[in-house]
């Protein structure tokens, strides 16, 4: 049995119902926290730190905070959702062999010399111009360095992309389907 590491969109729509994904989010995590009837063994569910640090950011910059919702939503981060996982140095291989993928593949070709690629670790390309978040590669490498099913509903682009080419070591499900 698998244990989980979920990524903030997923932890957002565990929390407000008021979301369409709510309803199937929430019933993967009742189903995934039932002991497995051949070994009883319970997955554990796991947050990341950069999934915290998302979260923070977005409430410290938020165009008019609502302290109430803020505090109640970091209440059920803290007692609902599951531990933190944090960011170790054993990520760091997997991180290097994502973004580099992200870049072989995508990156225009001018920015592959060689000259321009030790650019790259001072001045390195942006989410949008490799077309997946920063904190989603690394949210994706503590994945796979654990062997953690990632839950994202992220998907789409490039990042969909890694995902399928990197499928046997990194398992993901969306918990919204």
């Amino acid at each position: 049995m698998p244990d989980y590491l979920l990524d903030t969109n997923i932890v957002s729509y565990w929390y407000d119902s008021r979301r369409p994904e709510h309803s199937k989010v929430l019933a993967h995590v009742k189903a995934v926290r039932q002991p497995d009837p051949q070994t009883q063994y319970v997955p554990r569910l796991f947050i990341s730190v950069v999934t915290l640090g998302e979260i923070e950011q977005g409430h410290r910059s938020a165009a008019m905070p609502n302290a109430s919702a803020q505090s109640e939503y970091m209440t059920f981060v803290r007692e609902q959702c599951p531990e933190p996982l944090e960011i170790t140095k054993h990520v760091a291989v997997p991180y290097g062999e994502l973004k580099a993928w992200l870049f072989n593949k995508f990156s225009d070709k001018k920015k592959r010399t060689k000259a321009e690629r030790a650019k790259q670790v001072v001045d390195p390309m942006t989410a949008r111009e490799l077309g997946a978040g920063e904190n989603d590669i690394w949210i994706a490498a503590q994945a796979m360095t654990l062997n953690f099913v990632l839950v994202t509903h992220d998907s789409h682009g490039h990042f969909g992309e890694l995902h399928r080419q990197f499928a046997t070591t990194l398992r993901v499900e969306d918990w919204t389907q």
